[in-house]
């Protein structure tokens, strides 16, 4: 006689943290007595890196393979696999019988962190990014009961500052005074004086993040930036989109902006930066910012030299770009 149980195999493919549908997948199919593997292949994010081409044999009765970024699903071969995530398409989505299902932790036996969607959504249109087709205006779609399983929690939310009854949310925080993070972000434009105080009063891990991804969006980050006075030199830190059809003053002015205001800056290099004419440019801008302790210290240009004294041509053409846009020689 067969079994009654089924055989799952999950496949993360990407997932720098715990995969939230995985886990999801993972409680449905054992409560059902079914039999659940995880395999992590840890593809890496960077594209035009070599990535090796991983083969799944038909051992399992199901197969599900999440897929974070672009490009990845073509390194993971066989049949019938049931692939999902942003990095194969916008419209698959988990059903709500098991979407409303708690994640399934002990797939991560090492993580110490709950994970998880209050909202889902955003009121914002910004051209490069995939959340408003994926998600729709914001939503919500879960208590924060429904999401704490660790004394840790990292919040997902693309605008919590966005929803309405985002005030309610901040205060039950503030009650739980459990330790927190909204790691996708939170959007300046969006801060006043009520919100502002909320924000200080959370049990928070790390650096309060924002974005300036437009350089029109800088008298509306002066103005906002004010409001936050309890915060700490270096203490907020901003990504900063980066693309190769916006111009070097566009992207050096946003930087040295916020280093002016002692906040640190996180650069998102656009795939399509690894691309570009000046691909190592943007390289080396981003080891420049995203390494904190080189950039509070050290100016770009003398980074250079300490970063390509083997390459005097790199360092040559790349103090040229920045000394031609900041017009200062270093």
């Amino acid at each position: 006689m067969s079994p009654k149980f089924k055989k799952i195999l999950l496949i993360d493919a990407d997932s720098t943290i715990p995969n939230i549908p995985l886990m999801k997948l993972s409680t449905y199919h054992k409560k059902r007595g079914d039999r659940v593997k995880l395999v992590r292949l840890n593809l890496p994010y960077f594209p035009f890196r070599k990535k090796k081409t991983f083969r799944v044999l038909p051992k399992s009765d199901i197969i599900y393979c999440s897929v974070v970024f672009e490009g990845n699903k073509q390194h993971i071969l066989g049949n019938n696999i049931i692939f999902g995530g942003t990095g194969v398409d916008l419209k698959t989505h988990l059903s709500p019988e098991i979407e409303k299902l708690p994640c399934d932790y002990s797939l991560y036996p090492e993580n110490d962190t709950s994970y998880g969607f209050i909202t889902r959504g955003c009121i914002r249109n910004c051209w490069f990014c995939k959340v408003p087709k994926k998600e729709g205006m914001i939503h919500q779609v879960a208590e924060i009961k429904d999401i704490v399983q660790h004394k840790k929690v990292k919040f997902l939310d693309n605008n919590i500052l966005a929803f309405p009854n985002h005030t309610k949310i901040l205060r039950e925080l503030i009650r739980m005074h459990i330790k927190c993070e909204f790691n996708q972000g939170l959007d300046i434009r969006l801060v006043n004086k009520g919100n502002s105080i909320l924000l200080s009063k959370l049990n928070y891990m790390g650096s309060y993040v924002f974005a300036f991804d437009n350089l029109k969006d800088k008298p509306i980050l002066e103005e906002k930036i004010s409001l936050l006075e309890w915060r700490r030199e270096w203490g907020l830190k901003f990504f900063v989109y980066v693309h190769p059809k916006m111009s070097f003053s566009n992207i050096i002015t946003r930087i040295l902006w916020l280093k002016e205001h002692k906040c640190l800056t996180y650069l998102m290099r656009d795939i399509s930066c690894w691309d570009s004419e000046n691909k190592e440019f943007y390289t080396d801008l981003a080891a420049y910012c995203n390494q904190i302790h080189l950039y509070k210290k050290m100016k770009f240009t003398e980074f250079l030299e300490k970063r390509n004294w083997r390459n005097p041509e790199r360092i040559k053409k790349h103090k040229k770009i920045w000394e031609e846009t900041t017009n200062v020689k270093n």
